[in-house]
């Protein structure tokens, strides 16, 4: 597997003459994942009926949104277009419903995992980071088919992970000093990074 420092390189490279792009992408993902919070932030003390709309939007729009930005960036760290309309590839017979499925398993697992105890919390929520990666590459797979891979492909990995991670939560605390603008570079950054780490964890696993 590529080290750390070649796989940030690597997403340097692909986004060198597509930042304006990317910052779009971005923007925009956080104008919807905004307005699916809104019924929260809307009143200074939300009602039952705030929360349930937030809830509900949460679940119908902003998770097959998330599975979106991995998409867009996924296929963009191969090469296709960073385009807007990458961020609604979920919303549709194929990923719809696994999207939204698979965030509550991985919400309810890792919630449960931290009951016990906050590490293991970690460690299972670094298990089932790559379940998003595999479900856009495998819309055959069930969600909790998603998740059991990701589990597989990420033994011997979770601390690479982990230290990846580490690096870009340092620079997220430095860009709320400054009115978190910095999160428009860092965010595609982020998520190219990671696609990259995806592909590099995948090409281990077919070699065996």
């Amino acid at each position: 597997m590529k080290t750390n420092a070649e796989i940030r390189n690597e997403a340097k490279g692909i986004l060198a003459n597509r930042w304006g792009s990317a910052i779009v992408v971005i923007f925009v993902a956080g104008l919807l994942q905004g307005l699916v919070a809104s019924p929260q932030v809307a009143f200074a003390q939300p009602s039952e009926s705030a929360s349930l709309l937030y809830l509900l939007a949460l679940i119908f729009v902003g998770m097959p949104v998330s599975l979106g930005i991995t998409m867009t960036f996924l296929r963009a760290s191969r090469g296709s277009e960073l385009a807007v309309e990458g961020l609604f590839g979920a919303f549709n017979s194929t990923y719809y419903a696994k999207s939204i499925l698979l965030n509550i398993l991985t919400s309810i697992y890792t919630f449960l995992w931290t009951m016990l105890f906050i590490v293991p919390g970690v460690i299972k929520a670094l298990s089932y980071f790559l379940a998003p990666y595999i479900l856009v590459d495998n819309p055959q797979l069930s969600s909790e088919e998603a998740i059991c891979r990701s589990m597989k492909m990420m033994q011997g990995h979770k601390m690479d992970l982990f230290l990846m991670m580490l690096g870009f939560w340092g620079l997220a605390i430095l860009s709320t000093f400054l009115l978190c603008i910095p999160l428009l570079w860092l965010v595609p950054y982020y998520m190219t990074v990671f696609a990259r780490f995806y592909e590099s964890v995948r090409a281990e696993m077919v070699e065996w």
